[in-house]
């Protein structure tokens, strides 16, 4: 099943729509519209969490994430701004 939902990525048999996609995707994103993540906005988002929801591959919960917050809200911050200057955000 995971073969066919998830086939390998072969550059090879591209077509001309998924070269100009691929083109697409090695160029960054620069807009105006992305400015710097607050402290205030992180923590608001991290705040709407769902604590019941079971953890993603990484293995944190939210209450992990909220925690780290509280304790590092510096460091978080300038991850979440790091991630977004570098425009690595995972997909």
């Amino acid at each position: 099943m995971l073969d066919y939902f998830f086939p390998e990525d072969d550059e090879t048999n591209d077509t001309v729509a998924h070269k100009r996609i691929r083109q697409l995707v090695e160029e960054p994103i620069d807009t105006e519209d992305d400015k710097p993540f607050s402290r205030e906005e992180i923590e608001s988002v991290i705040k709407q969490f769902d604590p019941k929801k079971a953890p993603g591959e990484d293995g944190l919960t939210s209450e992990i994430i909220l925690q780290v917050f509280r304790s590092y809200p510096t460091f978080l911050t300038a991850a979440y701004n790091k991630r977004l200057k570098d425009d690595r955000f995972p997909k």
